[in-house]
């Protein structure tokens, strides 16, 4: 690619491929037929209309298009009289011109990786690695072992840079080919690649390495997924060589679903790193007001209804027993607004994470883990590990579950929480869960932390890497 480009689409994979590029190639515009975006700008690039292209030099320029609607873009531009472009999805990079349709194009050239000693080491590989990824990594190099990092979609500084000093090194790849080259020519002991998509387990596959598939989510028990996801779940759940999964409930429909009888399977939920101890809690906002503040911590979703992360409804009836909501979320910043709209018991706090999240939860009553659980969600939600559970009980507030049968079986065998049921009064559920005390050392005393399973963690990996040999 020439050094100046313009990233054509300013949404997620938009934002994505900026934060991949810019230490390598100047990011002279974002190009967006929305007029909503036009004339905003992101980390300080200007957005463009795509029309206003055309009266560019784009002698020294390459555009890189950034959307799933790539064909149309390409079409537009090319009307324009510009032949030769680039398109980018979920961080794999291809080229177009009049003599070429979508060639992979890699990026990367660095050199193979040689051991220097007989270390342990685990290359651990997402197209944007997720906090699982990134806490699952910190243990075991705590447990002696080099770890590395590969992303196609998004270096860790976009989204968790605090994470970026425990890799020995990070690689970002523009091709399946480059990935596929790199991995199979250098000395990595085993391969732990994420899922969704399930992309990159599948090639990962092809290196003749170790590799570990870890489930975040199983897709093939969500609704309106395609035949290409199913066949994509399949093939990485029958050829690796191990697989780990984020709760007994999913590792067992894995075990159902493709009979692997024979394959190394471990499953450890979403858990915390290490628990963080606060040396002392903030007031809480009730002893001020004599209310209760219940707060949540995660993604909210708008605009789909069966999504489990669609709480209007839900929070509506909350907040109309006189209960306040008070939320942390990274997502979309006009969705966030729009539901403080919906009743003023509803807050929204911005962003947080990590030591000062926790530490600000302290102020709160008790955390939400109540779901909207409709339709074929219901199956994967009981699948999946929150992180938020564990986040909750570290700031020693009680939780309340809503939607999930596995959430409501922890809450109430560990006596840290209740199921909210909508039919009853709500407040005084509140008012009781709210009473509930949450030991100091609660999650270091029962083993629910990551580092807590260092050990059977490393007997996995071990076991894998022996059996594939």
């Amino acid at each position: 690619m020439k050094s100046n480009i313009i990233i054509f689409g300013i949404g997620h994979y938009g934002k994505n491929a900026y934060w991949k590029l810019k230490n390598e190639y100047h990011v002279i515009f974002f190009a967006d037929n929305n007029r909503n975006v036009q004339g905003t700008s992101y980390e300080g690039v200007p957005v463009i209309s795509g029309e206003e292209i055309k009266n560019l030099d784009m002698n020294d320029i390459d555009i890189v298009i950034c959307t799933r609607a790539y064909y149309q873009i390409g079409s537009q531009i090319f009307d324009m009289g510009i032949f030769s472009y680039y398109v980018m999805l979920e961080g794999f990079l291809y080229h177009t011109d009049l003599n070429e349709t979508m060639m992979p194009v890699e990026l990367n050239r660095v050199p193979y990786y040689k051991k220097k000693d007989d270390g342990k080491n685990i290359l651990f590989v997402q197209n944007a690695a997720c906090i699982r990824t990134h806490r699952v990594a910190k243990v075991m190099k705590e447990e002696g072992y080099k770890v590395f990092l590969l992303y196609t979609l998004a270096p860790p500084y976009a989204a968790y840079a605090k994470y970026t000093d425990i890799y020995e090194n990070i690689w970002g790849f523009s091709s399946a080919n480059g990935i596929l080259d790199f991995i199979s020519n250098s000395d990595f002991d085993v391969v732990h690649c994420s899922n969704e998509p399930d992309i990159l387990v599948n090639i990962v596959q092809k290196s003749k390495k170790p590799v570990v598939a870890d489930t975040h989510d199983m897709q093939s028990i969500r609704s309106d997924i395609g035949i290409e996801t199913l066949v994509l779940e399949y093939l990485a759940n029958k050829n690796s060589d191990g697989l780990l999964y984020t709760s007994e409930y999913g590792m067992d429909i894995a075990k159902d679903k493709y009979s692997l009888e024979n394959k190394e399977v471990f499953f450890v939920n979403n858990l915390v790193t290490e628990q963080i101890l606060i040396p002392k809690s903030l007031q809480k906002l009730s002893a001020l007001d004599h209310e209760i503040h219940c707060v949540y911590e995660g993604a909210v979703v708008g605009g789909d209804r069966n999504s489990h992360r669609f709480f209007d409804e839900i929070w509506e009836k909350i907040a109309d027993a006189g209960v306040h909501i008070h939320f942390y979320s990274s997502s979309a910043m006009e969705y966030c607004k729009r539901l403080e709209k919906i009743s003023s018991l509803i807050h929204y706090e911005g962003s947080a994470s990590g030591e000062k999240l926790i530490l600000e939860m302290t102020k709160y009553d008790c955390g939400l883990a109540v779901f909207n659980s409709v339709g074929n969600n219901r199956l994967h939600l009981e699948g999946a590990s929150p992180n938020k559970l564990y986040e909750y009980i570290n700031a020693r507030i009680p939780v309340v579950a809503a939607g999930i049968d596995s959430l409501k079986k922890f809450v109430e065998q560990c006596h840290v929480g209740m199921e909210l049921d909508f039919s009853k009064d709500i407040r005084k559920q509140l008012e009781t869960v709210c009473r509930l005390h949450i030991d100091e050392n609660f999650l270091i005393r029962n083993n629910l932390t990551m580092k807590s399973h260092g050990r059977e963690l490393v007997a996995f990996y071990e076991k894998v890497k022996r059996e594939s040999n």
